[in-house]
């Protein structure tokens, strides 16, 4: 993994111009898109004095620039307007999101045991790996390679029910596939 992405102030000044312009679409103007920043930059730094491990802050930059827009448009006043040359929807980037998430539930309770438990303890609830090691009695090596190998599996999953398509490591959109039915799994 590259130094920009380990290191908070690094993976900011390497996605920051992405993030800008991901912003500015979805934007009315300039301020907003700084509010929004500032916003994401702050929730990396308390989640990091939190304790909080971040393995990816290039992906999480922008996982959290995509929640931190939706935040913001969630409070606005109800009788206030959006810009209407706005080029993107974000209401509809939420629902895409929303029935996503939908998909993950059934195919994570469909991997074998082992893996789904550390997957979900650890990407899902937030648990550590190393205190996930402990309560389960089992290397630290042991954890990651569970949690790889459940996310490894997850993603076969949701790629053989969905089409996926990824830009700066967002999901952009998707669609199930005809043969797909995972919110009946």
């Amino acid at each position: 993994m590259s130094r920009a992405c380990t290191n908070l102030g690094d993976a900011f000044r390497s996605t920051e111009k992405r993030l800008r312009a991901y912003l500015s679409k979805r934007l009315p103007d300039n301020a907003q898109v700084d509010d929004v920043l500032q916003d994401v930059f702050l929730k990396a730094i308390i989640s990091q004095q939190r304790g909080r491990t971040i393995e990816n802050l290039c992906g999480w930059l922008h996982t959290a620039t995509r929640t931190t827009l939706a935040d913001y448009y969630r409070a606005r006043k109800p009788g206030e307007q959006l810009d209407e040359n706005m080029p993107a929807n974000v209401e509809q980037d939420m629902e895409r999101h929303q029935e996503l998430a939908a998909c993950l539930e059934p195919m994570i309770e469909q991997l074998p045991e082992h893996y789904r438990d550390a997957l979900k303890a650890h990407d899902i609830e937030g648990v550590k790996q190393a205190d996930l090691a402990r309560q389960q009695r089992l290397s630290l090596s042991a954890i990651k390679s569970r949690v790889s190998r459940g996310r490894k599996l997850l993603k076969q999953q949701l790629q053989l029910c969905c089409h996926i398509s990824v830009q700066d490591g967002l999901v952009y959109d998707f669609h199930k596939r005809t043969t797909c039915n995972c919110t009946n799994q």
